[in-house]
């Protein structure tokens, strides 16, 4: 049990000067009819990277369809002193359960999924406790599946896992004998193993490993290209590498294996490409109409109450959201994440068809830091959307 203290308190170094010069300058794209706005938005990203002490900082953002600024500043690997560019890819930790909503999604219009059966249909070696659990329930986290735990392992935590696992449903092994902690729907419990359920039946249902379902399903044809399954040991030379950072002083985060979690926290992406992640949750096409609804509505407990976080199929989703000192009132779709040395930031407008992501890669808890910083570019756009508008009126 002292392994976590031991882990922390040892390898920290001073953040380099080399840093600060980096990340004076941006690597960024800006679309002409923005570029105002743009420039000031890659000074405020400046700005955000110093605030959160975070060795690289990437975000874009998305108006009406088109990508209207992406921008990135610092270095995606310090001890290389490699600068983080536009295609720099990050740890989504649980906005990898957006990806997820969406493979899921897939699967529900091909037919192939019916998200109300039991999951045992699509995988009947789960243990008969899972009888009422269905898709809907995992992905919800109404269904009472267990979250990380303590393992009698070498690394103790089981989201610092460093097991490999060949497949989805392999994965579950680690949890799938624990007891549920009530009857399914009848309680709310975040859960990243109830999102691995439900990756575990897409994957059943593909026929193919999840991974390779996803990107053929989802990445693709998204045109998500530097988005991928995040594999230990697989090269990859877009991908920061990833820190931990506290008063000044960061060193590398622990090494992990993802294949515990790829659907629930184990997938790369950069700002960009969740642009066009955020797209399909607002456009019919990708989706149908009545599965891009579905997936997009919050889900009530059996006895009828709402759960707790506004969260629907794989998506949190907020019916006013308060912007520009409470001037503006917004529905809000969101799915953020934190994963071992990387936190990502994911939210959808549907209002003003606005998606924003920002990425870093610093470790955190939670994303209280990051959101203020998001926000801030949000209402940068939002801003000049609204006055472009009132002049279109006169």
């Amino acid at each position: 049990m002292f392994e976590p203290v031991l882990t922390w308190s040892s390898g920290w170094q001073p953040l380099p000067q080399a840093l600060e010069a980096v990340a004076t300058a941006n690597t960024h794209f800006a679309d002409p009819a923005w570029a105002t706005v743009a420039a000031q938005a890659d000074s405020q990203l400046r700005e955000a990277r110093v605030r959160l002490q975070a060795p690289a900082v990437s975000a874009a953002i998305m108006i009406d369809g088109k990508r209207v600024w992406a921008s990135a500043t610092g270095l995606a690997d310090i001890a290389q002193g490699r600068p983080v560019d536009l295609d720099s890819s990050f740890r989504l930790g649980s906005t990898s359960k957006a990806v997820n909503a969406l493979a899921v999604g897939r699967q529900i219009d091909a037919g192939k999924l019916d998200i109300d059966r039991s999951v045992r249909a699509y995988l009947p070696d789960l243990p008969a406790s899972y009888d009422a659990v269905t898709t809907r329930l995992a992905i919800s986290h109404t269904a009472g599946i267990p979250d990380y735990s303590l393992c009698l392992c070498f690394p103790i935590w089981e989201h610092k896992n460093r097991r490999h696992f060949d497949s989805v449903r392999a994965a579950l092994h680690v949890f799938e004998d624990r007891p549920l902690l009530f009857r399914p729907g009848e309680g709310f419990s975040y859960s990243s193993y109830g999102a691995n359920v439900a990756g575990a039946v897409v994957e059943a249902t593909a026929g193919r490993p999840y991974n390779r379902f996803v990107a053929d399903a989802v990445l693709q044809p998204l045109g998500m290209t530097h988005s991928a399954a995040d594999v230990a040991g697989a090269e990859n030379r877009h991908r920061v590498m990833f820190y931990e950072v506290t008063e000044g002083q960061y060193k590398p985060a622990d090494p992990v294996d993802n294949s515990i979690r790829y659907p629930s926290g184990g997938l790369l992406s950069t700002p960009s490409d969740m642009l066009a992640l955020g797209q399909a949750f607002l456009d019919d096409g990708f989706l149908t109409a009545g599965t891009r609804a579905r997936l997009l509505t919050p889900q009530k407990l059996r006895d009828g109450r709402d759960n707790e976080q506004g969260y629907a199929l794989g998506m949190r989703v907020f019916a006013g959201k308060k912007l520009l000192n409470d001037t503006v009132t917004t529905r809000f779709y969101s799915h953020h994440g934190t994963a071992v040395g990387s936190t990502s930031y994911f939210g959808i407008y549907p209002d003003y068809g606005l998606v924003v992501s920002v990425m870093m890669n610093k470790g955190q808890e939670n994303v209280d830091a990051i959101a203020p910083e998001a926000n801030r570019l949000v209402e940068l756009f939002l801003a000049e959307k609204q006055r472009r508008a009132a002049g279109a009126a006169h």
